[in-house]
C-alpha cells in the first residue's frame, strides 16, 4: 500500500458504510461512504483515492469533516447551487411589471432583452438572458405565445375575409 500511515479515526467503526451507501439516494453521499467503507477496512487515503477516482485532497477533506461533524459532515447540504437573482419579495412586483410591459406594448411582442432591461431599470438587478427566463419560469410565465396583432389591424376586415373564403372553400368542395 503506498501513501504515508494516515491517523485512525476515532469514531469510524461505529457505522455499517456499506449499508449506508447502498440505502443513500445521494450519489455524492455514496461516493463519500465507499470510501469511508475502503478507509474502514485499513485502505490509505492514496489507495482510497485511486479507487474512488478523485484527487487525495477530495479523501482528505472528507476525513476533516468526518472528524469534526461526524457523519453529517458527510452527507450534503441545502443551498448547493447558484441563487435566483431576484429576492423572493420582489418576484410578485417583477411579475406585475411584465405583464403590465405586455399590455402596453402595442404592436410586437416584449423580448427578452426587454425584460433584461426592466429587471436593470426598475430591480437594478443585472441579469443575463439566460437567466430572465429561468425568472419568468419561477414566477409562472410561460414564455410562449401566439402572434402578436399589429396595430393598424382592421378585425372586422379579418372576420369578413374569414367568412367569405369560407364560402368560396364551400363552394369549390361542392363542385368537385
Amino acid at each position: 500500500m503506498k501513501g504515508r500511515p494516515r491517523k485512525p479515526l476515532g469514531n469510524i467503526q461505529k457505522y455499517d458504510f456499506k449499508k449506508l451507501a447502498k440505502t443513500t439516494k445521494n450519489p455524492r453521499e455514496r461516493l463519500r461512504f465507499l470510501a469511508f467503507a475502503h478507509i474502514q477496512e485499513g485502505k490509505t487515503y492514496a489507495d482510497v483515492a485511486a479507487f474512488m477516482k478523485v484527487a487525495y485532497k477530495t479523501v482528505w477533506d472528507w476525513t476533516k469533516k468526518f472528524t469534526n461533524e461526524g457523519l453529517e459532515g458527510l452527507r450534503d447540504r441545502p443551498g448547493r447551487g447558484s441563487k435566483p437573482n431576484l429576492p423572493k419579495d420582489k418576484q410578485e412586483a417583477f411579475r406585475e411589471a411584465v405583464l403590465q410591459l405586455g399590455a402596453n406594448r402595442k404592436g410586437g411582442r416584449i423580448r427578452g432583452k426587454d425584460i433584461v432591461e426592466l429587471l436593470d431599470k426598475q430591480f437594478h438587478v443585472k441579469s443575463s438572458l439566460r437567466s430572465v427566463y429561468d425568472t419568468l419560469q419561477r414566477v409562472g410565465l410561460v414564455w410562449i405565445t401566439g402572434r402578436s396583432q399589429h396595430p393598424k389591424a382592421n378585425l372586422e376586415a379579418q372576420e369578413a375575409f374569414k367568412k367569405i373564403s369560407e364560402k368560396i372553400s364551400k363552394q369549390l368542395c361542392l363542385k368537385e
